[in-house]
């Protein structure tokens, strides 16, 4: 901005250019490795629907405590780690989600299908550790029962579902067809048309 226009003219420019803390973001998420971890892991902390501690977090998206810490320390400017396993990621600025939800600002680290990989994640989590006539027991097995309706049902309404329709439908049958296999009965086979 050049200081020049009308107020009006300059309000629009401040309201229109996102350089905040934006050039900070793109500068610390180039250094960082993108490997299907870190993208596990960046994707989880902007879209989980209430934080989980490392441990949980872990959990639920298949991964050692270690991979999770490691990836996080990669961009913990940007974040706050926890001192230890059992508290919770925290981002420094709420700008962080913004700038990751915004294809215009992040540009290569642009983050669309959060909600859908939750889902995924999620279904994941409950089929690899949920027995039967069991409740769940620990925040990341409870966080995917409760949690992955909301999840699918913001994939829906964010038309992400295309990508990842396969897939979840693949974690759905399986879901099922264990379900139905713990309980005797015959699977039922899911047809959905994308």
């Amino acid at each position: 901005m050049d200081g020049k226009g009308s107020p009006q003219e300059k309000l629009q420019q401040i309201l229109t250019s996102h350089v905040g803390l934006d050039p900070l973001y793109a500068q610390v998420l180039s250094n960082a490795n993108h490997d299907d971890a870190f993208i596990k892991v960046l994707s989880a902390i902007i879209y989980l629907k209430r934080q989980l501690s490392i441990t949980d977090l872990a959990k639920l998206l298949d991964l050692t405590s270690e991979v999770v810490v490691t990836r996080l320390m990669e961009i913990q400017s940007i974040i706050r780690i926890p001192a230890d396993n059992q508290g919770s990621v925290q981002l420094n600025h709420a700008s962080f989600r913004d700038f990751l939800l915004d294809k215009t600002r992040s540009k290569e680290y642009y983050q669309p299908l959060g909600e859908a990989r939750m889902t995924i994640w999620s279904l994941e989590c409950m089929v690899k550790y949920l027995k039967q006539d069991q409740w769940p027991q620990d925040k990341a097995e409870k966080y995917a029962c409760r949690e992955w309706c909301f999840h699918l049902e913001r994939t829906i309404k964010g038309c992400e579902f295309g990508e990842l329709a396969t897939a979840m439908v693949d974690i759905i049958q399986m879901f099922i067809r264990v379900s139905a296999r713990d309980e005797g009965t015959t699977a039922v086979e899911i047809s959905i048309n994308i």
